[in-house]
């Protein structure tokens, strides 16, 4: 080999190192991206490193609500989430009971909120919960609306249906819903009477947070209506002091305790047309995930009154929701009503203790 063939060979051994130096030096300095922020939506970055532009609805019990611009309201473990900036003002509340507002920035295990230019640091383990302080905003709220039908033909011709609501609104301190269930049948036989069964109950309650486990229900109020039952009218008011039994991602467990007032006022009863009475009042509401598709509930209420006002009165809802698409879930319930001591109307026999319906309904979640 002579001494050009060698200098040649020698060059290009140099410069294909310094280019395999120049890709490794590249790699090296390589830096992801910044996304630039629009003003238009808040921003949500999960620990998969993804990005999500969209809402914050809130956030309770560690789990995120967020309306995602491109895939609806979904819900995230706060576990996962790895930086959140709101663009509207936030309610902040924190552990030592403090409820402070302003932009939002949470990142590195921090949480910074921006108000009137001042930046104040908090660390993030003092933070319980997150709403928007956007009044108009109807995400604030959570509703559900069910519609069963059933129309008999035949031996028996009849027509049943169950209405169903419930409407819910929480804020870092207090937390109001209100349940609606109408039920009512009639036969479609010329030759028997009208209406089989006309049953109403609307349930309302206002709770105030005290601590992450103990909360005050400040009013709670019941409607009921019977028909079968002899009952035109009954309402119930009081307040109550309740308990977490269990706040966790899957599982939600409330009880509640209290004193309350209950008036009666019967259809067809000339001694017992009217009743009052004091009341103690127990109630329990599970709900439990099963899987992202399945959830199953048990709400339990349960007053002791007078014997005059029926002794002891129960409602039994429980059952299983079934999601099949973001809003629609098809619901199978079973609602068991009893009245221990039971009033007749004039004449009649008395109404049986306990009342049954299994139902199927679809309902629509917003």
């Amino acid at each position: 080999m002579n001494i050009f063939s060698f200098l040649s060979v020698l060059s290009l051994l140099s410069i294909s190192s310094a280019s395999s130096k120049e890709q490794v030096t590249s790699r090296a300095v390589w830096q992801k991206p910044t996304p630039i922020f629009s003003q238009k939506y808040d921003w949500l970055r999960l620990k998969s490193d993804e990005w999500l532009k969209g809402d914050i609805v809130s956030m309770y019990d560690d789990e995120l609500e967020f309306d995602s611009d491109e895939f609806g309201v979904k819900t995230f473990d706060w576990e996962d989430v790895n930086e959140l900036r709101s663009r509207f003002d936030q309610q902040i509340r924190l552990a030592d009971g403090r409820v402070v507002q302003g932009f939002l920035i949470v990142k590195d295990g921090h949480l910074v909120l921006l108000s009137q230019g001042v930046e104040t640091h908090y660390p993030l383990s003092e933070l319980l919960s997150i709403t928007s302080t956007s009044e108009s905003r109807i995400d604030l709220w959570d509703g559900k609306v069910s519609v069963g039908v059933d129309i008999s033909s035949g031996n028996v011709n009849q027509l049943e249906y169950l209405v169903s609501a419930m409407l819910q609104r929480r804020t870092p301190f207090t937390r109001f819903r209100s349940d609606m269930t109408f039920n009512y049948s009639k036969s479609l036989n010329e030759d028997a009477d009208s209406v089989v069964s006309d049953t109403r109950r609307i349930t309302s309650y206002l709770d105030w947070f005290y601590s992450g486990k103990v909360f005050l229900r400040a009013i709670d109020y019941e409607y009921y209506s019977d028909l079968l039952q002899n009952i035109k009218y009954r309402n119930n008011i009081g307040s109550s002091i309740g308990y977490h039994i269990v706040n966790n991602k899957r599982l939600q467990w409330d009880a509640t305790v209290g004193p309350s007032y209950q008036e009666t006022v019967y259809y067809n009863n000339i001694e017992n047309s009217s009743q009052k009475s004091g009341a103690l009042s127990l109630s329990t509401l599970l709900e439990y995930t099963i899987s992202r598709k399945i959830d199953y509930i048990i709400d339990y209420q349960m007053k002791f009154v007078d014997d005059a006002s029926g002794g002891r009165n129960h409602h039994l809802k429980t059952g299983f929701e079934f999601e099949f698409t973001d809003n629609f879930e098809l619901d199978l319930t079973l609602y068991i009503d009893r009245v221990a001591k039971p009033v007749a109307a004039n004449d009649q026999e008395q109404p049986k203790k306990n009342d049954y319906r299994l139902l199927i309904s679809l309902g629509y979640d917003f």
